[in-house]
């Protein structure tokens, strides 16, 4: 396949982005939409060990890339692959196990802080202003969150200490990294780390008062990105919200466009490419959703909507 070359000036634009979603996260704390507590560190010396094993494992993953192997699995991963669904049997981003053990888990937020530059929290974060437009200032007292695809449950975190008398209940197809969420989240009381599917709930109709992800839709096949669509609309009361954060697609950010191609090539995305020409906006708005707004910030963007 064609490489992918940055064009001149990429870096400059790209660095330019991320200075921009910093000093609007930072806008974010100081204006009191997100508490300072959003960036209390977890684990320093944890942190500083799990460095060390990212660069020992490098060696693996990059030797996976150049052989494109999206398909190996240790023992402990195998075992879970015949109760998932086929799109989710690979290796993403050609990391170790992909997400089907807690190995992977204990890496993948490190991984992904480094491959952004630290700037992925700060992403994740932009769900933060559309939530606080359709509550408005409340400490989430009475409201029911469902959290779609919550990974390591870095995300929740943000979210559960900016509305901490909200319930919370997280989703998430893999079982390692659904335990490995019930131990980073253990702290917060009303938050519940459950395995299942986003594309077929086990909760009943009109549910939940918020339906949101985490970089999600990107790595669904497109028909699964319309039926998670559908099953957020059927969970969620009428008038609740549904939001989320999600790579930037073709057009978002023109200048960005380049890296939209170079991702998906370098870090296993079997789905990035047709998600990057499929506006998630007209998809939510196909699928019932109303008052569809969205924004962009640094590689990300958030897309929020009405039931």
């Amino acid at each position: 396949s064609r490489s992918i070359e940055p064009p001149e000036g990429a870096l400059e634009v790209t660095l330019k982005r991320l200075r921009e979603l910093l000093e609007r996260d930072a806008s974010l704390i100081g204006s009191g939409t997100a508490p300072l507590s959003v960036l209390t560190p977890q684990d320093p010396l944890g942190h500083g060990l799990r460095l060390l094993r990212i660069l020992a494992d490098g060696r693996t993953v990059s030797r996976r890339r150049q052989k494109r192997s999206a398909r190996a699995f240790g023992g402990d991963a195998k075992k879970w692959l015949d109760e998932l669904p086929a799109y989710y049997r690979r290796n993403f981003h050609y990391q170790t196990d992909g997400y089907l053990s807690e190995a992977s888990a204990d890496l993948y937020e490190h991984q992904v802080e480094m491959l952004f530059r630290g700037g992925a929290d700060a992403m994740r974060r932009m769900i933060l202003p559309p939530l606080e437009r359709h509550f408005g200032k409340t400490d989430g007292r009475g409201l029911h969150f469902l959290e779609l695809g919550s990974g390591t449950g870095t995300a929740t975190r943000s979210v559960a200490r900016c509305y901490p008398e909200a319930k919370i209940t997280c989703v998430d197809l893999s079982p390692p990294y659904t335990r490995y969420a019930r131990r980073q989240l253990d702290e917060f009381e009303r938050v519940d780390c459950v395995q299942g599917d986003a594309a077929s709930l086990d909760f009943g109709d009109d549910r939940f008062d918020a339906v949101y992800s985490i970089f999600l839709f990107h790595e669904l096949p497109l028909p699964v990105r319309e039926i998670v669509l559908d099953e957020a609309l059927r969970v969620l009361r009428p008038g609740g919200f549904f939001g989320f954060v999600d790579s930037l697609q073709k057009g978002d950010d023109p200048e960005l466009d380049w890296a939209l191609e170079f991702f998906p090539r370098e870090f296993h995305e079997p789905y990035y490419a047709n998600y990057a020409a499929n506006a998630m906006e007209a998809l939510v708005a196909n699928a019932g959703f109303e008052r569809v707004e969205s924004g962009t910030g640094y590689m990300a963007k958030w897309v929020s909507a009405k039931a």
